[in-house]
């Protein structure tokens, strides 16, 4: 289990992309207009994928992908992103989601979408990669948003986008925080700006948000983690180990238990 200031330094971690770089980008991918275009970039990289690659379920991907040449189909689009998740790349898989969206509009289809471009982010580091994925993320939020105003997966979706994924994070934080003036309390806002503050160091009011998490719902485990570092890097160990205590029973993974437990050990030598 990595040490605590390896932990650290993973939680702080963030993909932020240049605004020349997304500028330039968009103009080159997506022209002037905000939907994305007949051919993305990830169907480039899928395509040299399949050239240059042994991948598991190739040849039904090529069969799939072939009967999308005389109509969309979403049962096949959705196997595609199925197979596509499965396979290791998680960027492709939200393109077809993003499509599937895009043929039956839905707020949860395109906040599935978001989510997934979102979490994408790690798994392709280049430039144009990171650019379109913060560009897909940021486009199914704000779609979902035109179906739903009110939509709170959407609105903190698109601030987490603006937070962890541009230059410009203080717009999502203030989108965050008229999220919790509207929503005062609420565990879903209050856990995007306990990372947020666990992200610029500001770990007494990350303490106060993940405690505010767990009040509402005890179980929460990433909250309880993120609330142990945030205790350790005040160095209060004593609470960060009273709170991975707390979580020993509750992953459902004896192995995860036995990695909390030599975590708490190592702090407590």
């Amino acid at each position: 289990m990595p040490n605590h200031k390896q932990k650290n330094s993973i939680l702080k971690k963030q993909f932020l992309i240049p605004a020349a770089a997304v500028a330039v980008a968009l103009l080159l991918y997506f022209g002037l207009s905000n939907k994305p275009p007949k051919v993305t970039a990830f169907d480039e990289k899928r395509d040299l994928l399949l050239d240059s690659l042994d991948l598991p379920g190739e040849e039904r991907m090529h069969t799939l992908q072939n009967s999308l040449k005389n109509t969309a189909d979403t049962a096949v689009l959705g196997e595609l992103s199925h197979l596509w998740y499965h396979a290791g790349y998680p960027d492709i898989a939200a393109d077809y989601e993003r499509k599937i969206a895009d043929l039956y509009p839905s707020v949860d289809g395109y906040i599935r979408a978001g989510r997934t471009f979102f979490e994408a982010l790690p798994t392709d580091t280049s430039q144009t990669m990171q650019v379109n994925l913060v560009y897909g993320a940021r486009y199914c939020y704000e779609e979902a948003l035109k179906l739903d105003s009110n939509s709170l997966d959407a609105s903190i979706g698109l601030a987490q986008v603006y937070v962890q994924g541009t230059n410009e994070p203080m717009k999502g934080i203030m989108m965050l925080r008229e999220l919790d003036a509207s929503h005062p309390g609420d565990p879903r806002v209050n856990m995007e700006l306990g990372r947020f503050s666990v992200m610029s160091g500001q770990y007494d009011r990350a303490i106060e948000r993940f405690n505010s998490v767990l009040e509402k719902d005890s179980l929460h485990l990433q909250a309880r983690f993120l609330l142990a570092e945030s205790y350790l890097s005040t160095g209060d160990t004593l609470s960060a180990v009273k709170t991975l205590e707390k979580a020993i029973g509750l992953t459902g993974d004896q192995q995860m238990d036995a990695q909390i437990r030599q975590y708490i050990d190592t702090l407590t030598k």
